[in-house]
């Protein structure tokens, strides 16, 4: 899945709306990043923007996202990470509207690499200190809760980015029905460090 599909994928998915949101991926010494104010029903490979790992524009006519520093931040301090998707999800905002992480609801959401997904506090868009919260909220997740403003995350591909996104925002949607009905009963420590032992062999091509 290259950045044109994963922007229909995240309006298909529900992960965004408008031109909300970005992806991008990692390339030679940088990373090529969906430009700002664009809709992903009308966006073409000639649209993308590809920077530097300095901040600088390398090729483009557009441009590029108001977040790419968060996206250049990632990328600077994850090895691992060979792309990024930010997203605008309904039940994502409202943990992120009420300074409430998310807790071990359910054991999928071990995919991000740790038994909850905590949230930065809030920063103007698009600010370097928006970025250096992100990183440093996120410790060694794939995925972190942005206050007031949504949910960014990482992985091997768009489709693991785009992939865990969606299972945040699964997550997310049981803990606030959960917890209409009262205190949502979450999954002991014990059982997440064994659900993450699981997710390591999980997959195509694993044992």
């Amino acid at each position: 899945m290259n950045i044109i599909e994963g922007g229909k994928e995240l309006l298909r998915r529900n992960l965004t709306f408008g031109t909300g949101g970005n992806l991008s991926e990692r390339k030679k010494d940088g990373f090529l990043i969906t430009p700002s104010g664009i809709s992903y029903d009308c966006l073409e490979e000639k649209d993308l923007v590809l920077m530097d790992m300095e901040g600088s524009i390398v090729h483009g006519i557009h441009k590029p996202s108001s977040e790419w520093e968060m996206h250049r931040q990632i990328y600077r301090n994850f090895y691992k990470a060979n792309a990024v998707v930010h997203t605008h999800s309904k039940y994502v905002n409202i943990l992120a509207c009420t300074g409430e992480s998310l807790p071990a609801i359910h054991y999928l959401l071990a995919s991000v690499g740790g038994n909850s997904v905590d949230i930065a506090p809030y920063h103007t868009y698009g600010t370097k200190e928006l970025a250096e919260d992100a990183v440093k909220y996120m410790g060694n997740k794939k995925a972190v809760i942005l206050a007031n403003h949504g949910l960014i995350t990482w992985g091997d591909s768009i489709k693991e980015a785009l992939d865990i996104a969606e299972t945040v925002e699964f997550c997310s949607f049981l803990y606030v029905e959960a917890s209409t009905f009262g205190t949502p009963t979450l999954i002991s420590n014990k059982e997440m460090e064994l659900m993450l032992e699981k997710f390591q062999d999980y997959g195509p091509g694993k044992r």
